[in-house]
């Protein structure tokens, strides 16, 4: 989640610049550029009418508002949009997107949440999402996904906008935990005409969100010491790192490799060699005293660990190393019962007294939407904008994967696994003061005696995949049961108390992976014009 790659793409019927040209060459030309890093999120437009401008449907030909019979301003027309895809990407736009009609706020950045702004409720223009997706809230990779929320990469960076990222999930987390309360409490209701899909695991009445932390244990040695390179940047995050006696006590029982107790329990010391020098002998193949020459068929990243080996022998000087990046604010979050909860505090906020009459939140648990401009569905619902929000599966949309636009995005499968405790074991083995495990596999702690371990990466995945990820039989299914014996193995093998568990459940899912950029794999956003004849 500190990671999320979720893809979003919003359609508007606007004539301007075709998909080809926005997104990037076509299939029979040159690879699409990697999307630009923005340096700050562009101001959305205002969703009430009444204020600045009015957003038409169809080229502008409807009005926002309607004229009564005596001809006096009638209710304004709703502002209808349509989302595909019911996971992490689809479900936070249908709330901020009803949040947004609630607030009534005026675009202006310098006082965005200014209650001076804000319309009278009366006159602003209600909202309606219609969230398309056959498999219902969380059917898809979001619903498979581990929910383990930091801003930080394996290394111990912290990712482009994570800290920014992570503040912004914990809102949308509060959200979905209030309306949960309220809806257990008694306190709201929501009528029972909504399907999203729900089935046997939904585990409700367990927790959203488990806020024990979380925590890194390095795998190896170059890890051990990038945790400690990077350790005084993690601390911006919460992050600490830590030796392997701390590592233990966070984490009863791990097993710490050797060389990484070792190198993390000395201190450098020694006066550094000269660096540019040991670095012009390593890459005019020189080597290092007493060695040979190490070759040019390097690439850059093998001379400068090469050249910073030489340098740390030459000095006498020990590289520091950290057992583990601890996060003590880290939260785990059961992705599915967070979504379904978000996706209820959407329905909440459409039927309040804090939105206008006529706002709708509905999800349609119907067949796959598979074009935006001859599903009778999309075309008859006279919708203003349509937000496409299905990862991997954006390949089987048409217009979003024709020649003409060709999104830069890899596909990958991944199967994950569901512990609990073998009959008859008594207590589980894993504590519930335990943060979650980051790394491959991770660890994460989903209710009562049930873990979440994964994820195996398949990198062979196609669009008729991501179509069938939800739960799978690995009686019947090879690739699942493989996945999972490698996944117990491997989870064992860094925290043996799991051996006191087994699988009661194998899920799959495709993720959509975008290309990567100098600040990683970051998430495409961004709006296509054009689509349809005539940009309709």
């Amino acid at each position: 989640m500190a990671t999320a790659a979720a893809s979003a793409t919003v359609a508007r019927a606007v004539p301007f610049a075709s998909p080809s040209e926005r997104l990037g060459a076509s299939r029979d030309g040159p690879a699409p550029r990697s999307p630009r890093v923005p340096r700050r999120p562009p101001v959305s437009p205002p969703l009430d009418g009444a204020r600045r401008w009015v957003l038409g449907a169809r080229g502008g030909s409807r009005a926002a508002v309607t004229a009564s019979d005596d001809g006096a301003p009638g209710d304004p027309e709703p502002f209808k949009i349509a989302i595909i895809g019911a996971g992490f990407a689809g479900v936070a736009a249908a709330y901020h997107l009803m949040l947004r009609c609630a607030e009534g706020l005026d675009d202006s950045p310098a006082a965005p949440t200014a209650t001076a702004d804000a319309l009278p409720t009366s006159r602003r223009r209600p909202v309606e999402v219609h969230l398309f997706d056959e498999k219902g809230i969380a059917g898809g990779a979001s619903g498979v996904a581990a929910g383990l929320l930091h801003p930080y990469t394996p290394r111990g960076k912290i990712i482009w906008r994570g800290v920014e990222g992570v503040a912004a999930t914990l809102a949308l987390v509060a959200a979905a935990e209030d309306a949960e309360t309220r809806l257990d409490s008694g306190a709201a209701v929501l009528d029972d005409d909504d399907d999203d899909g729900g089935g046997p695991h939904d585990r409700r009445g367990e927790s959203i969100a488990r806020r024990r932390g979380t925590v890194r244990p390095a795998r190896n040695l170059k890890q051990a010491r990038d945790l400690a390179k990077h350790a005084p940047l993690s601390a911006a995050g919460g992050g600490v790192a830590v030796d392997a006696a701390t590592l233990r006590a966070i984490l009863p029982g791990v097993v710490v490799p050797n060389e990484v107790e070792s190198a993390a329990q000395k201190r450098t010391d020694g006066a550094p060699a000269d660096a540019k020098e040991v670095t012009r002998r390593v890459e005019n193949g020189t080597g290092r005293p007493g060695e040979g020459a190490p070759g040019r068929g390097t690439n850059a990243r093998d001379r400068r660990a090469a050249a910073k080996r030489a340098s740390c022998e030459e000095s006498g000087e020990e590289t520091a190393a950290a057992a583990a990046l601890h996060v003590p604010g880290g939260v785990v979050l059961d992705s599915t019962r967070y979504l379904r909860a978000l996706w209820n505090a959407t329905r909440l906020l459409a039927s309040s007294d804090r939105t206008p009459i006529g706002c709708v939140a509905r999800v349609r648990v119907e067949r796959a939407v598979r074009s935006l401009t001859r599903d009778e569905r999309v075309v008859s619902g006279g919708f203003d904008a349509c937000v496409v929000a299905c990862g991997a599966a954006v390949g089987s949309i048409a217009e979003l994967s024709g020649p003409s636009c060709s999104l830069p995005l890899t596909n990958q499968g991944g199967h994950v696994v569901e512990l609990v405790p073998k009959p008859g074991a008594g207590a589980s083995p894993w504590d519930e003061r335990t943060p979650g495990i980051l790394g491959a596999p991770y660890v994460a702690p989903l209710g009562v005696g049930r873990l979440l371990v994964g994820a195996t990466k398949e990198f062979d995945a196609g669009v008729g995949d991501a179509r069938r990820a939800g739960v799978v039989d690995p009686g019947v299914d090879d690739a699942a049961q493989e996945a999972a014996h490698a996944l117990v193995a491997d989870a064992s093998a860094t925290y043996p108390p799991l051996k006191g568990m087994e699988v009661d459940a194998v899920r799959y899912g495709v993720r959509a992976n975008p290309p990567r950029t100098p600040a990683g794999s970051l998430p495409l956003v961004g709006r296509i014009e054009g689509i349809g004849e005539g940009g309709d």
